[in-house]
């Protein structure tokens, strides 16, 4: 009787799941979508601040339309003498730019970074002197110190700031002091990636700072890394101190190198990479990504990477772009590669606007230049992460008719639209259509309605349907369902 029972509740269970298998894996597959991706920029001075002559720009991020910003707060600005005493000018002035971005529904990454002299551990230290700046990028001798500032933030504004970033780029031997390079056998031409001492170290502070902020607020999410370039070996080195289970999310900064020798300065793509050197695959935008992303699956860590920083110059010197246009290319190619990793949520590009005038590689990494004005880039920009899924129309409920037409909202620069429908009889027909329309063959143009008359039979029961929208670099949008039932 048991051997019965047991054989037949086998069969029960294998039912369940062919029928479950019907719905959920023949729904449309789609691999590139943004609807869930959060893309934004780096940049300062959200909101116009009071007694100080510099511009504000938060109405530049809502033009380009970005969804978060970066922010970057120094802690020797926050707490300049002495733990704990923070200036009053400093409050008033990051309280604006948090509830700037509160106002224009853009969500807020703040970073913390530079020691204040009085925590810094560089040796030799002239705090009275005004001139000494040299203590900045050292990491502070007590990690606690960060830890207690960092969480002072944290517990200021809480939820009003969507995630925190511990530091930026302490795998540069620049930003982590005093420590110097590694190997060249694992290091860029540059020797620029430091001593992988350097990421027990981080990782130290990593930890101080994890369990202060949970203490704080536990629904704080926590970004430790900013990892410039593809740096396994620091990753790797990270997770040997420990640092798994004391972040959210890995943030990453995946820029890429020049052609050397090229006496144009043509950067490289993010779908380029230069051969036969393995220190150069450091600065290698997909390669770097990809080799971090299974680097931490090795170690069993399915976290997800969040881009704090990445960007394309517009020089047209030397470490930049050939061509105006290049940096435009080059973001269209970076997002429509982001679309296809479920692993990145948030992208923000580096960064809002130019910092300066000169014609060099730093100073033209921006979306509008230093006069204000939309370069291509941020033209490009916006028409990427402003684009919105189809909303579907009809048919949704009870319909009479047993070969419906199916209408959808329109989709702003779509090139063409999938239609897929399952049907739910007996058998299931999972995609009964699955179809590609041209906008022109749905009789759509932009902000307009698109209709289809497939001519398709159904049967006297319930179906779901989907819109895929496509887009020519790549990327699509996949729109919420619906279900109608044939009477």
């Amino acid at each position: 009787m048991r051997k019965f029972i047991s054989i037949f509740m086998l069969v029960i269970v294998l039912q369940l799941i062919f029928f479950f298998s019907q719905f959920i894996f023949f729904r449309p597959i789609i691999a590139q979508q943004t609807s869930s991706k959060l893309y934004g920029v780096h940049e300062f001075n959200i909101a116009r601040q009071v007694g100080r002559n510099l511009p504000e720009r938060i109405s530049q991020v809502q033009q380009v339309g970005a969804k978060v910003v970066r922010l970057p707060v120094t802690w020797h600005l926050m707490e300049p003498q002495q733990q704990g005493i923070t200036p009053q000018w400093f409050w008033d002035e990051l309280d604006a730019d948090v509830s700037a971005a509160e106002k224009a529904g853009v969500k807020l990454i703040i970073e913390l970074g530079q020691t204040p002299c009085w925590a810094s551990s560089a040796l030799n230290k002239r705090c009275n002197d005004s001139s000494y700046t040299d203590y900045l990028l050292y990491p502070p001798t007590n990690y606690n110190d960060y830890a207690n500032a960092i969480a002072k933030l944290v517990q200021r504004y809480r939820s009003r700031v969507y995630a925190w970033e511990i530091w930026n780029e302490p795998n540069l031997r620049g930003n982590w002091k005093p420590l110097g390079s590694r190997p060249l056998a694992i290091n860029d031409l540059n020797n620029l990636f430091i001593n992988l001492q350097g990421a027990s170290q981080y990782t130290n502070l990593v930890k101080a700072s994890y369990s202060k902020i949970k203490s704080v607020d536990p629904k704080a999410t926590v970004l430790a890394g900013a990892i410039a370039g593809g740096d396994v070996d620091y990753v790797n080195e990270m997770y040997k101190a420990g640092i798994k289970g004391y972040f959210d999310a890995l943030s990453m900064h995946p820029y890429s190198g020049v052609y050397p020798g090229d006496s144009s300065g043509r950067s490289y793509g993010p779908n380029e990479c230069p051969a036969g050197v393995e220190s150069s695959k450091l600065w290698c935008f997909k390669i770097g990504v990809e080799r971090v992303r299974q680097a931490m699956l090795a170690k069993g860590d399915d976290k997800p990477i969040w881009f704090t920083e990445f960007g394309f110059s517009s020089t047209t010197g030397w470490n930049g772009s050939r061509f105006p246009n290049d940096q435009a290319d080059h973001l269209r190619s970076s997002i429509a590669l982001i679309n296809t990793w479920n692993f990145v949520p948030v992208a923000c590009w580096y960064q809002l606007v130019d910092r300066y005038a000169k014609d060099d590689r730093e100073g033209r990494f921006g979306l509008f230049n230093i006069n204000g004005q939309l370069k291509p880039s941020g033209q490009t920009f916006k028409q990427l992460v402003s684009v919105t899924k189809p909303v579907l129309i009809s048919p949704k409920g009870e319909i009479t008719t047993n070969t419906p037409s199916f209408s959808w909202q329109a989709v702003p620069g779509a090139t063409s639209y999938k239609l897929w429908v399952n049907e739910y009889s007996n058998p299931n027909i999972p995609g009964k259509i699955n179809r590609d329309f041209t906008p022109t063959q749905a009789s759509c143009t932009s902000n307009s309605t698109c209709t289809v008359s497939p001519g398709v039979r159904f049967a006297r029961a319930s179906a779901e349907w989907w819109i895929t929208a496509n887009f020519s670099n790549g990327s699509s949008q996949l729109s919420d369902s619906a279900t109608f039932t044939v009477k």
